[in-house]
């Protein structure tokens, strides 16, 4: 008969670790046997029998039962540090750059960070309020600056409006008629009051050669072919009054005409300042 040595015992042992039933006591069924627990006499070599109790345990048998199965009374790992949300960093960054873009990072990180539990949220809603904050600041200064131009360019066309008006109004004379006139209106209120004065066709004549002369001449200076027209049209008529005194006709024929003329030449006068 083989003895069964301690490691044949250990390995038995081991064996009964893993079994993750216990072993059912056998049930009652008649007179008590003796328990096999109960160590049986040795052999004449000293060494215990085969059929000692299985239940004795070696210093090796004891390590064995001592640790722990597997998976089973591990420690834990102690968590990490939480991971920031890169989006709520991007958006508390771009809340000073571009605060549009500030504003949808910062609410894609707070989605995220909601949903994967990571940190940052404090960077996230920092960036949305100051994302928020400077575009409405933004805003109003687009607004500021947008009136600020356009009354500038209001207060430009006014003033070209007013300068162009200046152009045209009086102290400006391009076609030269109003220094036409500044020599024609006094030349023809000295003849009125010269007409008085005289008694003789002789002397009639020669009052209206004089104010022909003065006032062809100053037309003449001008570049307004109209005035031109009218006074020379009213100079051509000066000298059929003194025709007619020359030949001892009465010359209030020519009254209307001389009126006609003197009301269009006065019309272009006053239209150039005068």
């Amino acid at each position: 008969m083989r003895l069964a040595g301690p490691l044949e015992r250990a390995g038995r042992a081991g064996a009964s670790i893993r079994t993750t039933r216990p072993v059912a006591e056998p049930r009652d069924t008649g007179p008590h046997l003796p328990s096999r627990r109960h160590p049986m006499p040795a052999t004449s070599a000293g060494a215990p029998s085969e059929d000692s109790n299985v239940t004795q345990q070696t210093p090796y048998e004891s390590a064995v039962q001592e640790q722990p199965a597997y998976g089973q009374g591990a420690p834990a790992h102690a968590p990490g540090p939480q991971k920031t949300n890169t989006m709520a960093i991007l958006g508390l960054i771009f809340a000073f750059v571009f605060s549009p873009l500030g504003i949808v990072f910062s609410a894609i990180g707070l989605s995220q960070i909601r949903k994967r539990r990571e940190g940052g949220r404090g960077l996230a809603i920092a960036g949305l309020i100051l994302s928020i904050v400077f575009l409405l600041i933004t805003l109003a200064l687009v607004v500021f600056a947008f009136a600020m131009v356009q009354e500038a360019a209001e207060t430009v066309a006014a003033e070209e409006t007013q300068a162009a008006a200046v152009a045209e109004g009086p102290g400006e004379d391009p076609q030269g008629v109003l220094a036409a006139c500044e020599v024609i209106a006094p030349a023809l209120i000295g003849f009125d009051s010269n007409v008085a004065t005289i008694s003789t066709p002789e002397e009639y004549a020669l009052l209206v050669t004089d104010v022909r002369t003065t006032i062809e001449g100053a037309a003449a200076t001008t570049s307004d072919a109209a005035f031109v027209q009218d006074v020379q049209t009213m100079s051509a008529n000066l000298q059929l009054t003194a025709d007619a005194v020359s030949s001892g006709e009465d010359p209030s024929y020519l009254d209307a005409a001389l009126t006609e003329d003197d009301a269009r030449v006065g019309s272009a006068c006053a239209a150039a300042g005068y």
